[in-house]
């Protein structure tokens, strides 16, 4: 088993939290990792959101919920409606609301001024050294540009409970799973961990609970309790390296859960057809087998030598 986590999960319940920006028709709450800040937005109609001279790529969620929005950049122009992904280029970018409602965009730490606005900005002070390095992929065969990617024909009514959507882009990679309809089962949980990278659970629908269990250092006095608390939504956690996790929903109705990393997953990438827009990006030179650090099942460590 890996190592004690470097610092404890974050979590934020954005209705009980005050917003990191506040301007007319938007109200922002700004959350970071190591690598990355989730930017969860709540707009009026008629709202602009700008960005200017943005160094990477990065991405915009609308959930099915969601508000439309009018988001271009390069030089070309997306309506972006309910239930869908957008993965925006380099440069400036503006993001027009035509309806009211809630949505999140996804920024690498290349966006400085993004990050250092986050709530929990003093949490990475030290720039988080036990993660591995977010080295930019290679660039999208055709180039950078707007990319938009409609969720709904990757939803499967009579498919499996749980159905991974995957997208990546040179610097993140997101699993927006499909709307979950049933609980899942006490008994079918997949407590796992990683070893170089952080896992941020964004929830928009539902109720979950995130177990999370830290592991034992040999400082009797640096040991984290269990973590089982119920979230309400939206909200999100961002979960160290090293720490055991797993996801729970327990409320009514649907429940919606996005997993992001950065940068992207190599394990996931290496498997064919798993990320949905994977002809879109070129692999980068594929690591030997004992340099893709992904963790493990807590099952299997479990289990004696």
């Amino acid at each position: 088993m890996s190592n004690a986590a470097a610092r404890k999960a974050t979590k934020v319940e954005f209705r009980k939290a005050a917003p990191q920006i506040v301007e007319a028709g938007v109200k922002s709450w700004i959350t970071r990792g190591g690598n990355f800040a989730v930017v969860v937005t709540e707009v009026e109609a008629g709202a602009v959101l700008k960005r200017i001279g943005d160094p990477e790529e990065h991405m915009v969620i609308v959930p099915p919920d969601g508000p439309t929005l009018s988001i271009t950049a390069g030089g070309a122009s997306v309506e972006a409606k309910a239930d869908s992904l957008t993965i925006v280029p380099p440069g400036g970018s503006t993001i027009t609301a035509r309806s009211k409602g809630l949505f999140a965009r996804i920024h690498s730490k290349a966006s400085r001024d993004i990050m250092a606005l986050a709530s929990n900005a003093a949490a990475y002070s030290d720039e988080a050294p036990e993660l591995a390095p977010p080295e930019l992929w290679p660039a999208p065969r055709d180039g950078h540009k707007l990319r938009h990617y409609p969720l709904g024909p990757y939803f499967k009514a009579d498919g499996d409970r749980i159905q991974p959507r995957l997208f990546r882009s040179t610097n993140m990679m997101v699993n927006l799973f499909a709307p979950f309809k049933t609980r899942r089962e006490t008994t079918s949980l997949s407590p796992h961990w990683h070893d170089d990278f952080e896992q941020c659970s964004l929830t928009l629908r539902g109720r979950w609970v995130h177990h999370m269990r830290y592991n034992w250092g040999p400082d009797l006095a640096s040991w984290i309790p269990d973590d089982h608390e119920e979230m309400e939504t939206p909200s999100l956690v961002i979960i160290p390296a090293t720490v055991v996790h797993t996801s729970r929903d327990v409320g009514e109705g649907d429940a919606a859960l996005y997993d992001i990393f950065c940068p992207p997953r190599m394990d996931f990438a290496l498997k064919k057809g798993f990320v949905l827009n994977e002809d879109e990006y070129p692999m980068p030179d594929a690591p030997a087998d004992d340099a893709v650090k992904t963790g493990g099942s807590l099952l299997a460590w479990q289990k004696p030598a």
